[in-house]
């Protein structure tokens, strides 16, 4: 199963979610998108304390009145929403994943390929980590490069498009910044 991208309105939506719930002095220990392939979409994991000392319904219902006062309640995707405790284990893991997460850079090569028809390679190189070989990525379609780039590594269009633009007249770009947890990295076999 392809993962489907995390459009930039959700993480938009992810920022006005933080700032909404600040202003209202809800406490919140982790607030994260995660991608769950069995449902195919990202949901928005939110841990805060008052789940377990007001319970899930009464720290829920806060948040709701929250998005409402910031006046985003209709933006928010409240059926992605997930609600959790600091203790579960899932927002442990997402604590832990936040925590490794890696900066990089976003190699690609333009080689020739079979027929005449371009190949081109894709790395991920961590500016820091354990070492070791880099695993590539192939793509045979400039299309597929883009859409990896754009939908699952969730870099900005234009940055996109400025690297295809130099991949096209000098055969390589990069793109910095770029930052993966590990498994993220393995999720999308850059690791």
């Amino acid at each position: 199963m392809v993962k489907t991208a995390l459009v930039r309105s959700d993480r938009e939506v992810g920022g006005l979610v933080l700032e909404a719930l600040s202003r209202a002095r809800i406490p919140v220990t982790l607030c994260d998108w995660k991608y769950f392939p069995e449902s195919d979409e990202w949901q928005l994991i939110i841990a805060t304390p008052w789940y377990d000392s007001k319970g899930p319904l009464e720290a829920i219902s806060l948040m709701i009145k929250a998005f409402q006062v910031a006046g985003i309640y209709q933006d928010v995707p409240l059926l992605r929403l997930l609600i959790r405790s600091p203790k579960d284990d899932l927002v442990k893991e997402l604590e832990k994943n936040a925590k490794d997460r890696r900066e990089g850079a976003i190699h690609v090569v333009e080689h020739p390929g079979s027929n005449h028809h371009k190949q081109y390679s894709l790395i991920f190189a961590p500016f820091t980590g354990p070492g070791g070989a880099v695993p590539a990525k192939r793509f045979s379609k400039i299309e597929d490069l883009r859409q990896f780039l754009g939908k699952r590594l969730h870099i900005r269009p234009s940055s996109v498009q400025d690297a295809l633009a130099e991949l096209a007249s000098r055969g390589n770009a990069s793109i910095f910044d770029v930052r993966l947890t590990p498994q993220e990295a393995r999720d999308l076999g850059l690791a």
